[in-house]
């Protein structure tokens, strides 16, 4: 009993100390995680100076566009290959087709825009450290933006612009198109436009000018304008809290950004993981935000193929035909039976109606045999009373008077008394008399 007792004591010792150790090194660990999750690399203010360079001095309404699909890289490919795959449509035959693609709002926006979408297929690190970036640091990336128009500004290279109006509200620098309803993509060589340069380490991403660009006024050069919906305006920028406003309107117009930004039902950009289609995110933060929203491994992959194949509209095509096919089999099935159960309550209802039936007749039959005794019973007793009275009543004819024997004044006197009353005297009578 002595040796158990201290083998138990050891036990509960040793227990005691195990536990002290999970709980201390716990916290150790977690703050270990952390120091790794933030000491991943996050762009410095060189480099993200340096990746927003090209697109810092578009319009307001078409850069909050670029910045929310560089967040989805793989359904900006798919939407360049589906733009050359339909290079011949107009832009809105453009917009009605796109419709049925399940793609980002910002993404079906831009492909009205086919040098966008193509500038951000073409250089994919790029466009993956624009929208890594973006989903980082909101806050970050808008600042940016604006010191860099800032700089362009003391360069003195946006004053008199032809196809867009810089805004100043404070320190804010607003760039909107001119007309609502057309919007030019400018270009500009980034190595001039913002004078010096503050980060000679890393200088801004350079594009080159394409051939049908024309120079109007100083560095910018213009393209075709694109004449775009009412649609288009549903995001902006909040650049006094420096996010990106999103608003979806019901009803159509050119909405201005103060509208789209104060308005009630303006909600904050979030982002959806569903569009990322299981791309990897560069940061811990982000992976573990977004990680429990990611589809599966198989998806993603045959996602992935199919892009690089080009096989995602067949594939997309039967595969929502195979989904309509199997619901509306599925929906047989259940009709089916739904009509089976049915048919065997009903079948249950009658059995159990046929019984309850024909305990009803059974039993009315009973009783439709003892009225019927009850009736012949009675009928035979009427007969019996009325044979009895029948009798009764022949029994007392032949008593009457005219049956009892009588003397003979008496039957003299009846005779006349006969023939005062009746004009012919009956043969009885007559009988009587020839016999008299």
């Amino acid at each position: 009993m002595y040796f158990h007792s201290v083998v138990v004591k050891h036990l509960v010792m040793i227990g005691i100390v195990v536990l002290s150790i999970i709980f201390l090194a716990a916290p150790a660990f977690s703050a270990s995680l952390e120091k790794n999750i933030e000491q991943e690399v996050v762009l410095s203010e060189a480099e993200l100076a340096q990746t927003l360079a090209p697109i810092a001095l578009y319009p307001d309404t078409l850069l909050t566009h670029i910045l929310i699909a560089s967040t989805y890289p793989l359904e900006v490919i798919e939407a360049e290959r589906w733009l050359n795959k339909h290079s011949k449509l107009t832009a809105e035959q453009v917009i009605k087709k796109a419709e049925k693609k399940d793609w980002d709002a910002s993404i079906k926006a831009l492909l009205v825009f086919p040098r966008v979408i193509t500038k951000l297929s073409e250089d994919l690190t790029w466009m993956q450290a624009l929208g890594d970036a973006f989903l980082q640091d909101e806050a970050r990336v808008l600042a940016s933006i604006q010191t860099l128009r800032q700089q362009a500004e003391q360069a003195g290279n946006l004053a008199n612009l032809d196809n867009v109006k810089v805004i100043k509200e404070r320190k804010v620098i607003i760039i909107e198109p001119a007309q609502p309803e057309i919007i030019y993509v400018p270009y500009y060589d980034t190595r001039v436009v913002y004078g010096r340069w503050h980060w000679a380490h890393y200088p801004p991403v350079y594009w080159h000018n394409p051939n049908y660009y024309a120079a109007h006024y100083g560095h910018f050069y213009w393209g075709h304008g694109v004449h775009i919906s009412s649609h288009f305006y549903f995001s902006a920028f909040h650049w006094h809290n420096r996010h990106v406003i999103v608003n979806h309107y019901n009803r159509p117009g050119y909405h201005p950004r103060k509208k789209i930004v104060t308005s009630h039902s303006a909600k904050r950009w979030n982002h959806q993981p569903k569009h990322r289609r299981g791309v990897a995110y560069s940061n811990g933060r982000l992976k573990h935000k977004y990680y429990g929203s990611r589809p599966s491994v198989y998806s993603t992959n045959t996602y992935k193929n199919n892009v690089r194949k080009g096989h995602v509209y067949k594939n997309k095509y039967y595969k929502n035909k195979a989904i309509k096919h199997n619901k509306m089999v599925r929906i047989s099935n259940i009709n089916n039976s739904k009509v089976r159960t049915s048919n065997a309550r009903s079948h249950k209802v009658l059995n159990s109606n046929h019984k309850v039936k024909q305990h009803y007749s059974n039993k009315q039959q009973v009783s439709n045999q003892q009225q019927y005794k009850q009736v012949k019973n009675y009928q035979k007793k009427y007969k019996n009373t009325a044979q009895n009275t029948r009798v009764h009543r022949t029994s007392v004819k032949k008593q009457t008077a005219y049956n009892r024997p009588v003397n003979r004044a008496a039957q003299k006197h009846s005779v006349r008394q006969s023939s005062r009353h009746s004009a012919a005297p009956t043969r009885h009578h007559q009988t009587k008399k020839r016999n008299n």
